[in-house]
């Protein structure tokens, strides 16, 4: 009988990102329910696909998660399950896949050019797919660099890698803007053609709904499964483990003093890095955007944390609050007033709109 357990650990994966894995046993639903989630570089959740181990004790962590999550998975749904009495014995996973794949829902078998058919249709969707992932990731990184590298009254930018001719850009804002539109463009295609996919997908029995009605592949189902009786103890050992692994091999030493970068050291100190480590870890992004291990923080004077509050509050939001009747002053007073009310941390910290205040270098530090 499993009582419930909580615990987390954090670990810098292969690349150097920074993530947070909580996980959980709980008996919300009647049953041990094992449960992981974690945070890293922005994202949040079911991100383990996103984590590159840097050792087996990370791989094996990542391996439970996938396996356990909601308990797991039966190996196919009522239909995939019926369909797999009839492949010859003894079970094979690889066979049966192939053997799914040669029916369609219904049970009917697919003649051999049907199902070539079908499966070139999915090849060349998964091909578009991976086009415009790429074509995604390359979007983000030429985001980053151009932000990052803007000059004040305007530039061109040449964006070879994206197969379009240099446009000007007057402010970063603009730039930033006109980045987010091409990454929304690219989405609405991405998801076109998963759309695409799955129904070329549907075409055969190796896939199925379950019943939240999300389409898998047999073998990846959300069905129930017993955990086994020392999971919570190997996942114990694990995040020991870990922790271990994590401080052994934290960069350690140096001095603030040598530490010339005021708003490095703040963040550090902030962080309970070690000097060596905010100096090796902390990266200047740009305009006043410091990242460490993946996660972004504001680190600003006060003037500067101004400055972005009245520029993200602007002309915009300060016209909706007139138009709903929420207030009657004039721009800047209206602009004064939110940040005297709510402080930097709620206009500008969408992530627990929260502030630190650093005595000693006057900067403040928030999640981006």
């Amino acid at each position: 009988m499993y009582k419930e357990q909580k615990t987390n650990v954090k670990f810098k994966d292969g690349k150097n990102i920074l993530y947070n894995v909580e996980i959980k046993i709980t008996h919300r639903n009647g049953y041990p329910e094992f449960s992981m989630s974690g945070e890293g570089q922005g994202s949040m959740g079911q991100c383990y696909d996103d984590i590159k181990p840097k050792n087996p004790k990370q791989k094996r962590l990542i391996e439970i998660w996938k396996t356990y999550h909601l308990n797991g998975t039966k190996a196919g749904n009522e239909a995939q399950t019926k369909k797999l009495e009839e492949m010859p014995k003894p079970y094979d996973y690889d066979k049966a896949l192939k053997f799914l794949n040669g029916f369609k829902q219904n049970g009917e078998p697919i003649s051999a050019i049907e199902l070539q058919e079908i499966e070139e249709k999915r090849k060349m969707l998964e091909y578009n797919i991976d086009k415009v992932k790429t074509k995604l990731e390359t979007i983000k990184d030429l985001k980053t660099e151009k932000l990052k590298n803007f000059q004040m009254g305007g530039m061109y930018i040449v964006l070879k890698d994206l197969e379009m001719e240099k446009k000007f850009f007057n402010t970063r804002l603009k730039l930033k803007y006109f980045f987010e539109r091409l990454e929304k463009k690219e989405n609405i295609l991405l998801d076109k053609l998963k759309s695409e996919l799955e129904q070329e997908q549907e075409k055969t029995l190796l896939y199925g709904r379950g019943k939240d009605g999300i389409l898998y592949q047999y073998g990846a189902t959300w069905h129930r499964v017993d955990l086994p009786k020392n999971l919570w103890e190997e996942v114990e050992q694990l995040v020991k483990d870990i922790r271990e692994i994590e401080e052994k091999s934290r960069v350690k030493g140096g001095s603030w003093e040598e530490l010339h970068e005021y708003k490095k050291v703040a963040l550090g100190k902030y962080l309970d890095l070690e000097p060596k480590e905010a100096e090796e870890d902390i990266t200047e992004e740009y305009d006043g955007v410091y990242s460490y291990c993946g996660v972004e923080y504001y680190v600003l004077t006060e003037d500067e944390a101004q400055d972005k509050a009245e520029d993200y509050l602007g002309d915009e939001l300060w016209q909706m609050a007139v138009e709903s009747g929420n207030t009657k002053m004039g721009k800047q007073e209206w602009i004064e007033w939110v940040i005297s009310q709510d402080g930097y941390g709620q206009t500008l910290n969408h992530y627990d709109g929260t502030e630190h205040f650093d005595e000693e270098n006057q900067v403040y530090i928030m999640r981006v």
